[in-house]
Order: structure tokens, then C-alpha cells, then sequence
């Protein structure tokens, strides 16, 4: 498997992860917004390729605080859930972006009641609930996970 920043050229697969999990895990009405998201992206986006197959992606934004950072439309192929795919994709979007990001005191992820255990396990905690925000079966989860302040110079 491969992890590595997203192209133009990525969009169309990517679209297709997104359809691959709709009802389950997102509306049919998300489509245009992450389209738009793709085409203008407020941060980096990374893709997992698997024998040449795009099989995840997910992105991470800093916010206009300038403490936080989202993790933005982190989405793994549904035949390739439950694998270890969105682990390690999680774990290269933190490494990728919080050595160049030392400012960044917390993480959050607006998700759904079906994928709020995943975050949970990786040291999220849940701070708002608004059902059926994202569709009639789908709430709208805000996370957070706070990070460690950085060892201060001797």
C-alpha cells in the first residue's frame, strides 16, 4: 500500500470512495460538497493506493484559531473497511502535517454516530451531537482530541 498526497487526476476515484459508502456512511448530498472540497482544497489530501486502486483518502485543515486542525473527508472504500486502512491513513495525515504544525493544540472530526467509535479509539472525545444533521440516519459528530504541548527548548 501506498500513502501519498492527492492530484487532480485522483478526483474521480475519490468521488467513488464517497459513493461507495452512501447510504451507510454519508448522504447522497454530500457528493457536490466534497467535489467542491476536492477542487479547492484548504489543506493537504492524502490518497491510499492498493495495487494501483485508490482505496482511501482523507485530508487535514488548520482552523482560523490557529490551535485547531480538522480532519477533513477521511473516507475508505466500503468492501475495505475494518482492515487497518483508515488507521494508517489517521496516523499519516497526523504525521504528515503536525511536524510542520507545532501550534496545533487540538484535532477535531465532524463524523457520524457510525464512525464515532473509530475516532473514540484513537483518543477522541465526543463534545456535540446534532442528529440527523448529516441526512435521516445520519447525525452530525463533533470530536475532539486533544494533543501534548511540544517539550519546551533547554
Amino acid at each position: 500500500m501506498l500513502i501519498r498526497p492527492y492530484t487532480p487526476a485522483d478526483r474521480e476515484a475519490c468521488l467513488a470512495l464517497l459513493r461507495s459508502n452512501i447510504p451507510e456512511h454519508f448522504s447522497s448530498g454530500e457528493e457536490p460538497d466534497f467535489a467542491r472540497y476536492l477542487d479547492s482544497l484548504p489543506g493537504p489530501y492524502f490518497v491510499v493506493e492498493d495495487g494501483g486502486r485508490i482505496v482511501a483518502g482523507g485530508g487535514i485543515a488548520a482552523e482560523p484559531d490557529g490551535i485547531t486542525a480538522t480532519l477533513c473527508w477521511g473516507i475508505v472504500d466500503a468492501a475495505r473497511q475494518r482492515t487497518g486502512i483508515g488507521t494508517q491513513l489517521l496516523a499519516h495525515r497526523l504525521d504528515a502535517f503536525l511536524p510542520a504544525n507545532p501550534q496545533i493544540r487540538q484535532l477535531q472530526t465532524n463524523t457520524s454516530q457510525k464512525v464515532q467509535g473509530f475516532y473514540a479509539k484513537h483518543g477522541f472525545v465526543v463534545v456535540e451531537v446534532r442528529p440527523r444533521a448529516f441526512g435521516p440516519d445520519l447525525d452530525h459528530v463533533r470530536m475532539i482530541r486533544q494533543l501534548s504541548p511540544p517539550a519546551s527548548a533547554p
